[in-house]
């Protein structure tokens, strides 16, 4: 009765648009997809479901391609996921959450692609790490975390790799060591701290 329903109501709306109504169907029949097709495909926001009924996704097509504000459900019905795209590429600000609700992640996208500024998060809500993007690459400063909420490394990344200096601490905050990278390995000389002052480690050179 609850698939019939959602059939009529999208038959009413889309008689007056002149748009035709389409589902989709698991293989056992249960609904799938429903939204409004024309000549050139899909169009406006389409329902998606998962097997047992629960809403999984809105999505929003121009002429079959998304376009616009698209969101993504768990089975209990929170939102998961929040994204916006362009002609069928995905475009702009995105947010991603945990089942429980928290948020996981967030950042923009720009030619389907991380960039800029990324957060990522614990499900506790403190900071995992915070970083730079340009063309889906990680690069510049980043910042990693602990779960308590304590700096646990920082440094710079060229091409997704470590370079330069980098510092390390432990989860009260103590430095325990640093040195230099280039292209991912480690060069030069390396300090660990003990009891706050710094001695020589290894030279990598």
């Amino acid at each position: 009765m609850k698939f019939f329903a959602i059939v009529l109501s999208v038959l009413i709306v889309t008689q007056v648009k002149g748009q035709l109504p389409d589902t989709v169907c698991y293989t056992d029949g249960a609904l799938k997809a429903i939204g409004e097709t024309s000549e050139e495909g899909k169009q406006g926001v389409w329902k998606y479901y998962y097997p047992e009924g629960e809403l999984n996704a809105l999505l929003t097509y121009e002429n079959s391609l998304l376009n616009g504000l698209q969101r993504y459900y768990s089975f209990d019905g929170k939102l998961i996921a929040r994204e916006f795209w362009e002609d069928g590429l995905i475009e702009d600000s995105a947010a991603y959450f945990y089942p429980a609700g928290q948020l996981e992640k967030e950042g923009r996208y720009e030619n389907g692609l991380y960039e800029g500024k990324w957060n990522f998060f614990f499900e506790n809500g403190n900071l995992k790490r915070v970083g730079y993007y340009v063309e889906g690459t990680p690069v510049g400063p980043w910042e990693f975390y602990y779960e308590n909420g304590s700096l646990n490394q920082k440094g710079v990344l060229k091409n997704g790799l470590e370079d330069g200096f980098w510092i390390y601490f432990d989860e009260e905050g103590n430095k325990l060591y640093e040195g230099n990278w280039k292209e991912g390995e480690k060069i030069g000389q390396w300090y660990y701290f003990k009891k706050g002052k710094r001695k020589k480690w290894k030279n990598f050179d």
